[in-house]
């Protein structure tokens, strides 16, 4: 019986909307043929200068969102104000009757409208009083104060019921972050249309690449109006819903994004000399990329671009050292490599027209293969050699340790000189070359001059020696949904080779820690940090003119692991300078090393399994953002925890730990309620896990000395607290 009710209750509303389409449907026919429809008597074809319009309507663009959903991009609509002056000017309008009939409609007091409108639009009323006064014009606007007007102030305007006003309105993309992966994310440009309507554009970066998927699909509308355009109440004919453009979720993290900005521009201020820099941030298991940029950046708001070029993805550069890490890796990997064996670390001359194998020749030909400024050492080690970067070393491995022919297979495996095929990336069409026609140039490509790579080309080739030798893409786009919700596309971890082996891969870790903690290299012991071991690889390269030859541009970079002993995240940073006195570290990338590690909780050592007399519950943590916060606290009081609570607003805003996560009595979690007004917690007792959870729910910086749970905090507990507050902390 219940199966049979169901089924007749599912038969009349399959009939009800049937029939509820095909009464709009006769209403729409009824209207364009007489013009009156089944819920109104007005004849619009009798009424005086009423047209017939159409109109394209454009779907609202898809918005852009960091890892955690803040806004990178998204539309929004504002409006310019017009006055009509004109006092023939009318309008269709309702009467006390509810009819429609014609009304003047022009500014007829503009001393009132004046007074009215100069608060709300912040406007001098004189001034506008002399605009509204013009004799001899059909329109006028009001400049500045009449532009971009928000939804809420055309609301303010239009309940004063004033005569004379009109809006036309525009849609502009809106970047809340500014300056903020400005190439990653791209801009947009308004487009005319034949009907002369605008639309936006992606013309660059995620914008550009995404812009079909980002921009919908258009509707349409035809309508009766009057003889200027304006729709008539109940007069439309014919609608066509437009469909919204897809969203984007990007991987990055907005702290560490941040911290690589604010990085990047420290660096392009150390001397007027340093004209550009880049930088990626990447989960060193997965390939997901949580921090993307290169300078000089622009604010798309303003679309002050000086640089169109994306310095991580679309300009092949000579990256130096960090590549000697391929040639190390081949020659361990081919089984004939020692690091401890001794070589000649002298001047290496190799004679350029003997193209069989590389040899090296007893006498000055000219055709030298250098150390940095030269250095002589008659008797290194390439464990030495890898640590103080010297060239020679690589000349040596050519010569007697690997085949240059399967040196180059090697650097085939690494991905180089093809596109790393980023989903989202513009990678342009040239992605590096190596001139391998002679042994000199064989020999120069192998410390990373002579030869062109970019930076997702390298920082993808290093995660073979993070995941124990495979190869993981990077990936910038963490999903794609529909207006609905509707999952379109998911980023996931993409293996893309295994050109070394795990123990190969093992040996390199070793190696690029002896770079930073061995005590050879004092320029990369620089890039130390008290949170966590370190390593990784330097590069110095020379600049290759257009022309040929090499001038005073030098490229410096650093390619940083952490945890060395177990990678979780990859750090490439690099810049130009034109000035060779600069110092070839990289002073800024220690702030981002360490705001790094503490966002993803590297150095959190010490382990919070002990449940003990300690209740696991079986509910989960729920999903609490964007609710109430007291509707919040109702939904956890069952539950014997310690709420943190993060501002001073009334809905939760971000929340740890996150939805889905296991409950256990005493445990803390923290809701955010702003975006500022902090005041500083009680964290004694805190782990470091929690301590890095509060830093990344709010983007305060927070320095940690010692392991385990915080002993002492030097910021008195209810204390305001901001990004300019030095906050320490002892762990024990």
């Amino acid at each position: 019986m219940r199966k049979l009710r169901k089924d007749y209750k599912i038969t009349l509303l399959t009939i009800l909307l049937i029939l509820g389409g095909c009464i709009l449907l006769a209403n729409v026919l009824l209207l364009d043929l007489t013009g009156k429809t089944f819920f109104a008597d007005t004849d619009f074809h009798k009424m005086k200068g009423v047209l017939i319009s159409n109109e394209t309507v454009y779907p609202q663009r898809g918005t852009i969102t960091d890892s955690e959903e803040n806004i990178l991009a998204h539309d929004v609509t504002v409006y310019k104000i017009a006055f009509i002056l004109n006092e023939n000017h009318q309008k269709y309008g309702r009467n006390e009757n509810g009819e429609l009939v014609l009304v003047d409609d022009y500014v007829k007091d503009p001393d009132l409208t004046a007074a009215q409108l100069a608060p709300i639009l912040g406007a001098d009323e004189d001034y506008l009083r002399e605009r509204l006064s013009a004799k001899d014009y059909y329109q006028v606007e009001v400049g500045i104060y009449g532009s971009n007007l928000s939804y809420d102030t055309k609301l303010k305007i239009e309940a004063l019921n004033l005569p004379g006003i009109t809006f036309e309105s525009s849609t502009s993309r809106y970047y809340p972050y500014n300056n903020f992966a400005s190439h990653l994310i791209g801009y947009v440009k308004n487009q005319k249309e034949e009907d002369d309507s605008y639309h936006l554009v992606g013309i660059s970066g995620i914008e550009g690449v995404f812009n079909q998927e980002l921009s919908g699909t258009a509707g349409y509308k035809e309508y009766y109006s009057d003889v200027n355009g304006n729709p008539l109440a109940g007069g439309e004919i014919t609608i066509q819903q437009a469909s919204n453009g897809y969203n984007i979720k990007l991987t990055l993290n907005n702290i560490i994004q941040q911290s690589l900005e604010e990085s990047l521009q420290k660096t392009m201020n150390i001397s007027d000399s340093v004209d550009k820099a880049w930088g990626i941030v990447m989960d060193a298991k997965t390939g997901k990329i949580l921090g993307y940029s290169s300078y000089p950046g622009f604010n798309p708001n303003e679309m002050d671009i000086s640089d169109y070029n994306d310095y991580c993805a679309t300009l092949p550069y000579e990256p130096g050292s960090t590549i000697k890490s391929f040639i190390y890796s081949a020659a361990i990997d081919v089984g004939t490599f020692n690091q401890d064996d001794h070589f000649d670390g002298t001047t290496y001359y190799v004679d350029g027209n003997y193209t069989n194998e590389i040899h090296r020749l007893n006498y000055d030909n000219g055709l030298g293969i250098h150390n940095y400024v030269d250095e002589q050492i008659p008797n290194a080690t390439f464990y030495e050699a890898y640590c103080c970067s010297y060239n020679v070393g690589c000349a040596v491995l050519l010569e007697k340790y690997i085949d240059p022919q399967v040196y180059m297979e090697y650097m085939d495996k690494f991905g180089f000189f093809k596109p790393v095929n980023v989903y989202g990336i513009d990678e342009g069409n040239f992605y590096g070359s190596a001139d391998y026609s002679n042994p000199y140039s064989i020999i120069n490509t192998s410390f990373g001059q002579g030869m062109s790579a970019t930076a997702l080309q390298v920082i993808q080739a290093y995660t073979a020696f993070t995941n124990k030798g495979t190869m993981i893409k990077p990936y910038i786009i963490d999903e794609i949904t529909d207006n609905g919700g509707n999952l379109i596309y998911k980023g996931q971890k993409t293996e893309v080779g295994n050109p070394i082996s795990e123990a190969t891969a093992t040996k390199m870790l070793e190696l690029m820690s002896g770079v930073v903690n061995s005590g050879w290299s004092i320029t990369s012991a620089k890039y130390k940090i008290p949170q966590v071991n370190v390593g990784g690889k330097s590069g110095t390269a020379e600049v290759a003119l257009p022309e040929g030859g090499y001038g005073n541009l030098t490229i410096h970079s650093m390619m940083i692991a952490m945890p060395i002993e177990d990678p979780q995240v990859l750090i490439y940073f690099c810049y130009q300078d034109s000035n060779p006195r600069t110092s070839q570290s990289i002073p800024y990338i220690n702030e981002l090393e360490q705001k790094v590690a503490q966002v993803l909780g590297l150095n959190d050592t010490k382990q919070e399994n002990n449940i003990e007399n300690r209740t696991v519950y079986q509910q989960a943590m729920g999903n609490y953002n964007n609710h109430s916060l007291a509707f919040v606290e109702k939904c956890i009081e069952q539950f014997d925890l310690q709420t943190i609570i993060i501002g001073d607003g009334d809905t939760v805003l971000r929340q740890y730990p996150q939805a889905g996560t296991s409950l256990i009595s005493q445990q803390r979690i923290m809701l955010l309620t702003s975006w500022n007004n902090y005041t500083m917690p009680d964290m004694i007792g805190w782990s470091r896990k929690e301590v890095n959870s509060f830093v990344q729910l709010t983007g305060i910086m927070i320095n940690m000395q010692g392991n385990g749970f915080v002993t002492e905090q030097n910021v008195e507990v209810g204390t305001s607290i901001d990004n300019t507050t030095v906050i320490e902390l002892t762990l024990q």
